[in-house]
């Protein structure tokens, strides 16, 4: 009687002729990502919030800023290899990791229940606070970052959560699988990998990452007057001309 299913040794072929599709695919797209400038600044972008974060970073931050750090630096990796809408997702990602750093941070006993995984998925019991506040969804750590950046006197800190809540919901596009459903053709591979491309993803990372970086230098002051000089170049390219001058103001830092 045939087999339905492939044999070991059938199997180990399919496996081999896969890997060396995937080979040629990855570097005809790693070939596309060396010679776009649009590529060029989407790995500068990490490579600056990368830095930031590394100066902001405090022992006692939950989580640690290595989570929201991979994440930047898997951001290019993904682009490389034409997975934007994979990479949109580590965005996603990345926002509601330093909103848990901002709420938590502050909240050792909600971290503890968090930490610990002993609820799965939101909690919807109010009479169970702890739990209830540990086991939310985004917005809600959203909204408990801007009520607390309300009395940061530049304005910087409550428009880098409304910056990050406005991407938020635009990434939020890639988490649902509406465009997949509305293909026409075969499911791609890869995602085109145009500088158009490079481009309309490379404006959401900078809008993720710098207003990020506002949002814990506005949380952690003390380690933003402290940031050594790399960082804080990189900072102000990061951010732009115009919030440099404003993060430069007596209002928000030196």
């Amino acid at each position: 009687m045939s087999r339905l299913t492939p044999s070991t040794a059938q199997l180990q072929e399919q496996v081999a002729a896969y890997i060396g599709d995937a080979s040629t695919i990855i570097r005809s797209s790693l070939a596309a990502c060396g010679a776009s400038h649009a590529f060029h600044e989407i790995y500068h972008v990490s490579l600056s919030a990368d830095c930031i974060l590394k100066g902001l970073s405090t022992p006692n931050l939950r989580p640690r800023v290595g989570a929201p750090r991979s994440v930047v630096l898997r951001v290019p990796l993904l682009v490389s290899v034409g997975e934007l809408s994979v990479a949109a997702l580590e965005l996603r990602r990345f926002i509601e990791l330093v909103c848990w750093t901002v709420y938590f941070s502050s909240h050792p006993v909600e971290w503890q229940r968090f930490e610990s995984g002993s609820t799965s998925g939101f909690s919807q019991d109010v009479r169970k606070p702890i739990s209830y506040a540990a086991h939310r969804e985004l917005s809600y750590y959203v909204e408990y970052a801007k009520e607390l950046m309300a009395s940061e006197p530049s304005g910087l800190g409550t428009g880098s959560v409304d910056a990050l809540k406005q991407a938020s919901h635009e990434l939020n596009s890639a988490v649902h699988a509406g465009e997949l459903a509305r293909l026409k053709s075969g499911v791609p591979v890869i995602d085109t990998l145009s500088d158009r491309d490079f481009r309309d993803f490379g404006r959401i990372q900078r809008r993720v990452f710098s207003n990020s970086c506002i949002l814990l230098a506005a949380y952690k002051r003390s380690r933003f007057d402290r940031l050594n000089a790399a960082a804080r170049a990189h900072l102000d390219w990061l951010v732009g001309p115009k919030v440099r001058r404003q993060l430069r103001s007596g209002a928000f830092g030196l």
